[in-house]
């Protein structure tokens, strides 16, 4: 039974690595320029529920709420672009963005994805349901930025910026 338990512990900690490991760069999308996101619309009104039930749940378990980033937010949005681009929710270049924001006095940087969610409250309970996840909201993070686009159809694409300063 040992030997059951820990080769499923192994099995979902290699799942989950795999997961939200960054993509590899076979075919990278230049994203140097993260503020060009003119055309894009970053749903404000539901950004603000998505920012308010994360402050419950982190509020509920003990932590400070999250304050909220200009600068997490735009890299936000233009990562949640990209995404509906892509037409897939993943951590690719995620690496820049630690970089930009470590250079503007970050400490401590985290992402979180999702699509597909159509409440705050389902894309959170997605997030508190992942390990990794859930790892970033209960994060020793101070800020954070926000961003959710939607497809032409609807499906929503979402990007969340922990940032510790």
């Amino acid at each position: 039974m040992k030997l059951i338990n820990l080769s499923l512990g192994a099995f979902l900690a290699f799942v989950l690595f795999t997961a939200c490991s960054p993509e590899s760069d076979e075919n990278p999308i230049l994203t140097a320029d993260f503020f060009n996101v003119e055309n894009v619309e970053n749903n404000h009104e539901f950004v603000q529920e998505v920012l308010e039930v994360v402050n419950e749940y982190r509020s509920s378990i003990g932590l400070s709420p999250l304050a909220e980033h200009e600068t997490s937010e735009m890299l936000a949005l233009s990562h949640s672009a990209y995404m509906v681009e892509q037409r897939k929710a993943s951590h690719d270049n995620f690496f820049q963005r630690l970089d930009y924001l470590r250079s503007q006095g970050a400490d401590i940087v985290s992402e979180n994805v999702a699509f597909g969610f159509q409440s705050a409250e389902s894309a959170l309970q997605g997030w508190i349901d992942s390990p990794s996840h859930k790892a970033a909201l209960e994060g020793d993070f101070t800020h954070t930025g926000i961003a959710v686009v939607a497809t032409e159809n609807g499906i929503k694409y979402y990007t969340q910026l922990f940032v510790k300063q």
